[in-house]
């Protein structure tokens, strides 16, 4: 737990200046502790994205990184005062109390437990070729999880520092629960104040997906990660609509939809929110600015794209419908494909590649019956937020009431996703954000209509309806978080954090050498490097020339 809490104070320092750095372009409004930490969030995970293209994430990235942050510090050093004037009170304070009880609760969490599935699969082994290679060519051939490529890996690896304690630091995604969970406790602080209700809600929204993840949080897993991003994005979206009114934060968390995109690539819908800014800057004539948010845009996609095709030999992994590349490293078309297909009928809990092309009404009764109970009425209190919520905007529409560009837009990003999170792989820790979306917002525009008489009947019912539905999950949750901390008490980690599980490995040789294999099933290890759950991977694969860093290729 030490350990996790001084990583989280070097991070939240490191991302704070880095974010004062990038968000000084922009002067014409004043941000928030948030704003400058998520900005820098996003900045230095596309510096190691660049940098991982050219070296190794090691002891020299990782100097540059400090020297920029302190450089930023330096010349920043009175907005930095400012900044600590503002906040530090609050340290002083009952609230600030209750801060640091919260984030001491979260560090025994992000300390021990298990690790997510999938961090055990490719998630550590990932990072681990950051630390070790920045990037393999064709690594895809490898193991095809690698070539997802996810940034936040990136994110990760500069602050796992195995260079300095010769074990791996997974902290980052405890930092950004515990970001987010201040950021939704501070904004709530008002809450009876608060004529609008909306952004209040998303804030709530951010506190129970943080429940659902509590006692896998040590896992650098890029579902979390993504779906914080997602609910930060769309609580301050609402925010910015009801408070402030900026075009700029508009365009800024544009950008963080970007950011969202090279995460989970299945969250690229949020970036239908750009329209609303283009459509003000667009009217208003701001050709500069419009030119500059696009470039910023560029300068976030650019390095995840190039990344894909050094990894995979595909713009897009695993998206087979921009083929321009023929690389030799390319992962063959017939693996993509197969690898896309059991990736959609995993999320459809139909399990055979074979199955792949089965209309919705064969598949849909197998993949509901497979839900638990309370998934079941957690996705039935979603359906009944979405009536409710067109109940909402007919009353609107019947009184002639002004109906808003800006939240069109965003229920165009929210349901775009879920309609794209539905038929591809319906996961439901996949399209989880976007889900807590809909019954969020659709909470927060109850609170703030007037109402009587029937309509009142009617949409308290519906709230009602709503609570009841989605309480088992809650309650599921809690219980999970309780039975955690009774069996969790005793472990041995208050003072370093659990390190990667360790999983038998065998070892392959080509081309003199070594690669490592897994013998115990679908597990990968950290501590053995290149590595790949699936030895039948090794024989269909080789290298491009004699070294590991030359590459891998199918043969």
């Amino acid at each position: 737990m030490l350990v996790v809490l001084l990583s989280w104070i070097y991070i939240s320092i490191l991302c704070t200046l880095a974010g004062i750095g990038i968000l000084s372009f922009a002067k014409n409004i004043r941000y928030s502790w948030i704003h400058y930490i998520v900005a820098g969030i996003v900045a230095i995970t596309v510096y190691v994205e660049f940098f991982s293209i050219f070296a190794k994430i090691g002891c020299f990235a990782h100097i540059i990184l400090l020297t920029g942050a302190l450089s930023i510090g330096y010349l920043k050093r009175q907005e930095i005062r400012t900044l600590w004037s503002k906040y530090s009170p609050v340290l002083c304070s009952w609230e600030g109390f209750f801060y640091i009880c919260f984030i001491i609760f979260i560090a025994f969490f992000t300390s021990r437990g298990e690790f997510h599935t999938d961090t055990n699969i490719y998630h550590a082994a990932a990072i681990r070729l950051y630390e070790e290679y920045g990037l393999i060519k064709g690594a895809g051939n490898l193991q095809l999880h690698y070539a997802y490529n996810s940034s936040y890996l990136a994110f990760a690896s500069i602050f796992s520092l195995n260079w300095l304690f010769g074990r791996s630091l997974h902290t980052t995604t405890g930092f950004m629960e515990i970001i987010m969970c201040l950021y939704a406790f501070r904004g709530l602080k008002d809450f009876k104040r608060h004529e609008d209700h909306v952004a209040d809600m998303m804030k709530v929204g951010i506190l129970f997906y943080a429940l659902v993840n509590t006692t896998r949080i040590m896992s650098p897993a890029t579902d979390y990660a993504a779906m914080f991003v997602v609910l930060f994005v769309i609580a301050e979206w609402c925010d910015n609509l009801h408070e402030k009114e900026n075009e700029t934060i508009f365009a800024l968390l544009s950008l963080a939809a970007v950011y969202v995109t090279t995460i989970k690539f299945s969250a690229c819908l949020l970036v239908l929110i750009a329209i609303y800014p283009a459509v003000c800057l667009i009217k208003k004539k701001k050709w500069k600015e419009i030119a500059g948010y696009v470039l910023c845009g560029c300068v976030i996609l650019i390095p995840f794209l190039v990344r894909n095709y050094f990894i995979s030999g595909w713009l897009l992994y695993p998206f087979d419908g921009i083929d321009i590349f023929q690389a030799e490293w390319k992962v063959p078309r017939q693996y993509m494909l197969v690898d896309a297909n059991q990736i959609k009928v995993w999320g459809r809990c139909l399990y055979d590649v074979e199955k792949t092309d089965w209309p919705l009404s064969k598949w849909f009764p197998i993949w509901w019956s497979h839900q638990a109970r309370y998934e079941r009425m957690f996705l039935g209190g979603t359906a009944l937020a979405a009536v409710l919520q067109f109940v909402i905007v007919l009353k609107r529409i019947i009184k002639k009431q002004e109906l808003r560009l800006h939240m069109a837009v965003l229920h165009l990003a929210v349901w775009g996703n879920l309609i794209l999170w539905f038929f591809m792989a319906p996961f439901i820790r996949y399209g989880l954000a976007f889900l807590f979306a809909v019954i969020m917002i659709a909470a927060g525009e109850y609170l703030n209509e007037k109402k009587s008489g029937f309509y009142s009947i009617l949409t308290g019912g519906f709230v009602f309806c709503i609570f009841v539905s989605v309480s088992p999950y809650w309650d599921q949750y809690i219980t999970d978080a309780g039975v955690f901390v009774k069996h969790s008490l005793t472990d041995p980690y208050y003072i370093l954090q659990k390190d990667y599980d360790v999983c038998e490995m065998d070892s392959y040789e080509i081309n003199g050498n070594t690669v490592y294999y897994s013998v115990e099933g679908e597990v990968n290890s950290y501590h053995v490097y290149p590595a790949t759950c699936y030895g039948w991977m090794l024989e269909r694969s080789t290298l491009i020339g004699d070294d590991i860093k030359d590459g891998f290729m199918a043969k």
